[in-house]
């Protein structure tokens, strides 16, 4: 579950402890997590120091003195910067140790999460951050017309549309319903029917609220919560996903699933 502002919460927390420090080794228990060979993995990331910790999107980009290490939470991806050995349970399945007497513990309940080592010349020109879309928080000039131009090329629901990542990348589950929301569209119609002032709208929106959600420190409802120390307040500013009422006319809202994920939407606000 977490989405941009959880994730750009994790980094702003991870950034005040790691940097400047080296791993002094990297223990991978559950090969899954790693997209590369484990070899080729350990080989590049073992024995660098962290000297910035970035954000593109929902991936935290772990930036090494030399080459980049990329990781994705998914669904319940958790970061734990403890004392060696001070945990320990059968979800804890990547640990980097520092030089300092403290570890980086990777917890993924459903391990979903993925980590690979990208070359310096590789972070932006190969898969999987070459192929994401506009960041609604990062990107300053935005092409307007050229997000319409591609999304009105699909013939699938909107939801699903802004849930792929490839036009705005960041939104997830929540922020999609919320941006929806706050744009008047419901979530079922396809992207040929948005207009230029709706996917306008849906750029603005998903600036406003992302950025709001950063400033409350992300969104914790169900599977996810801080692993850091940081509990979220975002949903206390929720309009409609996981909500029965419309906060604007007061009918009941609408849930569906499309493609698989739970919406909440107004069959009477958004058309």
């Amino acid at each position: 579950m977490p989405e941009l502002p959880e994730v750009e919460t994790v980094r702003r927390v991870l950034k005040n402890d790691l940097i400047g420090l080296k791993i002094s080794d990297i223990e991978i228990r559950y090969n899954g997590i790693i997209e590369d060979d484990i070899n080729y993995f350990l080989n590049n990331v073992k024995g660098k120091t962290i000297e910035d910790i970035l954000r593109r999107g929902k991936y935290l980009i772990f930036k090494l003195n030399e080459g980049y290490l990329l990781s994705h939470l998914r669904m319940e991806g958790k970061y734990f910067y403890l004392p060696n050995d001070s945990l320990d349970n059968k979800h804890i399945h990547v640990i980097f140790k520092f030089n300092n007497g403290y570890s980086l513990l990777y917890q993924d309940v459903r391990k979903f999460g993925k980590m690979s080592y990208k070359k310096d010349d590789e972070l932006y020109n190969t898969h999987p951050l070459k192929d994401l879309g506009v960041d609604p928080v990062l990107d300053t000039d935005i092409n307007e017309k050229l997000i319409h131009s591609k999304i009105i090329k699909k013939h699938i629901p909107i939801k699903t549309i802004l849930l792929e990542q490839s036009i705005i990348t960041g939104l997830g589950n929540i922020y999609v319903d919320e941006v929806l929301f706050s744009s008047k569209i419901d979530p079922n119609r396809p992207g040929n029917t948005i207009t230029l002032e709706e996917s306008n709208n849906i750029i603005r929106y998903s600036k406003e609220i992302l950025n709001k959600a950063i400033l409350n420190k992300g969104t914790t409802i169900r599977s996810y919560t801080s692993s850091l120390g940081v509990e979220g307040n975002y949903q206390n500013f929720l309009n409609v996903h996981t909500k029965n009422i419309c906060p604007h006319c007061k009918n009941a809202l609408t849930r569906v699933k499309i493609n698989g994920r739970t919406t909440y939407f107004c069959n009477n606000c958004q058309r």
